[in-house]
Formats: structure tokens, sequence, C-alpha cells
């Protein structure tokens, strides 16, 4: 830069550069260009949206609409910056319902791309056209259109080279513009949605459709199908929606969508709150569908922190978090109760005898004592006694020509009135017949999902076992400052910890649910997955002490973890999130052997 250049004044910029940069904030690729055009068509009434985009969007993006349209008068002002027919005032700002100013990203668009808008006001009146290329603004000249406004945008980002080259894949880009839309339409159910992509529909929603009906659209059936609905109100703020089943968690958060007083939002503070509504139904990895549509006062939110208004700001942060997490964990927990069905078939005095309550309470909450006397190879399914019998002809023919032997209640088999242990497969899964249906039931989860719940209630009583030769550790450098975190949490499920200098501990005492040599490995498990909170602790400690995947259980033993694992709340799931039970019908059965019409 010379020095003359250096010393210029402070001068306005041109217009057409105000809109370039105005442009670069709101029009980031094709998508966004669809959105602002397709949420003015709403604010201005519009029950009927119908949009076509061609290479993506760079070659077209025309939306229609039925709306209120525009006089000759009112075009040229729909082209200029800062012109509204939203607001009047800061007051209005500090309250604002609509999605945007009407106009107010016409000018941006304009100045990247040739557009032309055409429009007839409802109220009467002749149609009109008025096109701008690359910000030049033509004269309004009268034209044909039915009703309501049609804005046609070609060659978006051509006189912009360096914004092209921004630009995904045409079918990435294509893609995007398909979301939008979509979770415009999410929400705007009154209204229909068309899209056409290069000629080829590939969106159609017809007027007053539900929530439901939408995803059915968007979704696969598996999905839809074990939805939740979720509905909570506290104060002036409520939301509601639907979050998927934890067992259809999924790798990505795709179908994650968040509505903040019908504007389409991404928020890291509702996505954390999800997480923790969901933490222990699902693995650290999997995520949750979700449709969940938050309403406030709009003076409680901020809808201006971003651009594109795809961001807000909450003015009571922790009663918003507080809202979802409290809605949606209610939402699963019903669904459990619907979706578990087991522990109503269980009456209260059949839990088993007399000296089965006193064994377990005998053994405590830590690890199932196998009987090895009872241990035996493992087989493709063994038997908790005779798996099949020939069935008595005596009295006419049979229903089944081999019907599964369900030992009585004496036997120990029997977990209440129409469920029964059937026996092991591959030592890892316990197999139980519940009415008409089988239930297979992870055994390692279930007993994760009993001790968990032991220890969470007798955490308070918690007893330290003191060591009579106290365990030394070494640490690593990268432990060291993960144990200055979770000393505390340490001391409080039961371990007595005394640093003798900047390298190593001496733990003179552990808690009554570890063995001297599962102490120590314990705590290396720990420090190396970084600390951790108590329930992540009594989650880790709960894995440590569960039976094993691969490991043979005698009947009783079978029978006694079962049975602990009914009693237990959110048995669906163990601390981690993973599925602990799931069950064939004779539906499933029929589709497996193709036996349906």
């Amino acid at each position: 830069m010379s020095q003359a250049e250096k010393r210029a004044g402070i001068m306005v910029l041109p217009s057409e550069l105000q809109n370039q940069i105005a442009a670069g904030e709101v029009v980031e690729r094709p998508a966004s260009v669809l959105k602002e055009l397709a949420e003015n068509s709403l604010d201005a009434g519009a029950d009927r949206v119908d949009a076509a985009i061609e290479s993506g969007g760079q070659g077209l993006i025309s939306v229609q609409d039925n709306g209120m349209g525009l006089s000759p008068e009112e075009l040229p002002q729909a082209l200029t910056r800062h012109a509204t027919s939203k607001i009047r005032s800061v007051q209005d700002l500090m309250g604002l319902n609509s999605f945007g100013f009407r106009g107010e990203a016409l000018p941006s668009i304009a100045s990247v791309s040739r557009l032309r808008i055409t429009s007839t006001p409802a109220r009467g009146g002749e149609g009109s056209s008025l096109e701008v290329e690359f910000g030049a603004v033509s004269e309004p000249r009268p034209a044909a259109v039915r009703e309501g406004t049609l804005v046609e945008v070609r060659d978006l980002f051509l006189n912009t080279p360096a914004r092209l080259k921004f630009l995904k894949k045409q079918s990435t880009e294509a893609k995007k513009c398909q979301d939008v839309l979509q979770r415009l339409a999410l929400v705007n159910r009154h209204c229909s949605f068309r899209l056409r992509s290069n000629r080829r529909e590939v969106l159609d929603f017809e007027r007053n459709q539900t929530l439901l009906q939408r995803l059915e659209t968007l979704w696969p059936k598996q999905i839809t199908a074990s939805l939740l609905s979720v509905h909570r109100e506290e104060k002036s703020a409520s939301i509601h929606g639907y979050v998927g089943h934890p067992d259809t968690g999924q790798g990505r958060a795709d179908r994650i969508l968040f509505f903040v007083n019908k504007r389409p939002v991404q928020d890291k503070l509702l996505l954390s709150a999800l997480k923790q509504a969901y933490s222990g139904r699902l693995l650290s990895r999997e995520y949750p569908q979700a449709v969940l549509f938050l309403e406030l006062p709009p003076s409680e939110v901020d809808v201006n922190v971003h651009p594109a208004k795809s961001e807000v700001r909450f003015r009571e942060e922790k009663a918003v978090y507080s809202l979802l997490v409290n809605a949606v964990q209610n939402t699963l927990a019903q669904g459990d109760a619907q979706g578990a069905e087991l522990k109503d078939r269980i009456p209260g005095t059949r839990h088993g005898d007399g000296n089965g309550d006193a064994e377990r309470r005998k053994a405590g909450p830590g690890r199932l004592k196998l009987n090895e006397e009872n241990k035996e190879p493992d087989t493709v399914f063994r038997e908790s006694g005779e798996m099949y019998r020939q069935p008595d002809t005596s009295q006419g023919p049979p229903d089944t020509a081999i019907s599964p032997r369900i030992p009585d209640s004496d036997s120990g088999a029997s977990l209440g009135p129409d469920l029964a242990y059937l026996g092991q497969f591959r030592a890892t899964y316990l197999i139980l017949r519940s009415g008409d249906k089988l239930l297979f039931v992870d055994q390692h989860a279930a007993h994760e999902r009993v001790l968990y719940t032991r220890y969470l209630k007798g955490a308070e009583a918690q007893q330290t076992q003191r060591l009579a030769l106290p365990l030394r550790l070494r640490l690593h450098p990268s432990e060291r400052t993960v144990l200055d975190g979770a000393v505390r949490n340490l001391r409080e499920i039961g371990f007595a910890i005394h640093r003798e200098d900047e390298e190593n501990i001496s733990v003179q005492g552990i808690p009554q649910y570890l063995d001297r040599s599962a102490a120590g490995e314990f705590l290396r498990d720990v420090l190396r997955q970084g600390g951790g909170g108590l329930e992540d602790m009594w989650c880790l400690m709960a894995c440590r002490n569960s039976v094993k995947a691969g490991e043979t259980l005698a009947l009783s033993e079978a029978v006694e973890l079962l049975r602990s694992w009914l009693e237990c709340p959110e048995r669906q799931h163990c601390p981690h999130g993973r599925p602990v039970s799931a069950q064939l019908g004779p539906k499933d059965l029929e589709r497996m052997f193709k036996r349906g019409k």
C-alpha cells in the first residue's frame, strides 16, 4: 500500500460493495439463498411454496408463493438495504416473531447473482417485475403473474469467482438445499412445500400434515415407528416434539433438529442438554433422533446473534437447559415403562423364596458368586432342565409337533406369571419366554445395570477397606493432573489416597466392592480415561465387577441375576447406554421364515 493510500481519509463504501459485504454474511451458499427466499414467502402469509434448483442451486434457485405479494411501488424498496415491513422500533426488534425483514436479504442476494422478482399484490392491482444484474437494478415493468411472488436467482456467485471455489459438489449443495426446505416444512405444517432439483421432484409436502406424517416422509420407518412424543410446560416456556428410542441411536447427529419460536437453529446448549437427557442410554459415540420445538417469550431470546439467524442466545440458559433435560428424560422413562412390560408380570411375593433373598443380601452388591460345581462346557444352547419333550397326545393332537418345556416355579426358573428363564446361549445371552415372545438378555450388560443401581443406592454408606500393606503406584506425568481433579471423587467412592511425592501415590484404603488387584487396575483406568464424575466411576466399577461374556452361569445364578435386573430402574440399558435386551415375537419369526402373505 502506497503512502498516499495510507493517508486516504475515511469514506463510505459504494452501495455495490456494501451489498457484497452483506452477502458474505448472509449468502454462504445456495441453501442460504433458498432459506431466505422461502422464509420471505412464509412471512408474506403464503401457504404454498414451490421451489426449484438447478446445478445444485448455482445455476438457478426459484421460489414461488401465494403470499400477499408486492405492488410496483414496493418492488424497488424490497431491493433496498435496511428496508422492511417488519419492524418500526427497537422494541419491535427485541420482540421479533417473523423469520426476517421482508427485503433485507434480497439486495445481498442480488449483488452476487442475476435476480428477477415478479409479484402481484393480493389486495388487487397489476403484477410487475424487476430485474437486478449483480447489483444493477432495472426499472419495474408490467408482468403477468397469477398471485403472490416469484423470485428467480441465476448464476449465483458468477461475479465473485473466489466464492465459487468454496462451493461443494453440486449433489452436496443440492442436498443442503433439500435439508433447508425440510426444516421449514417441519415447523410450518399449514403450508405445502415442493422442491424440484434439475426438474426432478425431491420433496412434496401437502398442506396441514401432522409432524409425524412429515417425519415419515423423511426418515426410515423403523425410526419413526419408535419415536416418543415429548411435551412439557414450565411457566412461560414449553417444549414439544419427538425423540428417538435409545435403541435407534446412530453414529451421526444429522437427525437432531431444534426449533426456537418456529425458527430452525443450531445451538450447543440445546445439544448438550439433549446428550445429558440420554446419558446412560446411548454409547458415547452415538446420537439420538430428535425434532424439538421450544417456545419462549420473544423477549427471552436474542435471534440476532448470527447474521443468518441460525444461532440464538437465551436470557435464562439454565432454565432452558433444565426444561429440555427434564422433558426428554421423562419421555424416555415413560417409554421404558411402556416398552418393558416384564416388571408388571412379576408379583411382589414371587421375587424368590426366603432362602434366595437371604443369599442375595449376604452376597452384597459385588459379583455373582459362581458355583464351580455347576459350571459345564458351553454348548450352542444350554438348557435349564430338558429343553424338549414329546407332547402328550392322549387327549388329542397337540398344537405343535414339539413344544418347549418350561420349568415350573419349584425349579427356580419361573420369574413370574407367563415369564420363565429358558437357558444360556454362547455363555453370553440369557433367554427367556415372555408370553408369546422370546427375550434375549446380555448377561454382562444386565449385571452392570444391577451393580450400578446398587452402588448408587449405597453410595452414602460406602465403606473403605483398609489395606495392611499399602498399594503404591507410580504416576505418569499425564496422570498427575488427572489425579488432582479426580481425587475428591475417588475418596467419595472409598479410596484412601496419600500423595507421597510428585511421582508416587500410596493407596491405603480401597472401596469395599474391589479387591486389591482390581483396585489398582481401576485406578489406572480412571486416570487413563481422564477422571470423570462419581457416576462415571460407579459405572466403571460396575463394568469391572460384572460377569463377562463367555462366562457360564448355573441355573440359580442366571435366575438370580434376572430377578435382580427386573427390579432395576432404567433396566433397558446398561450404564454405558448399550441395550440390555432384545426380543423376538411371532411376527419377527414369520418374517424370518418368510411365512407372511
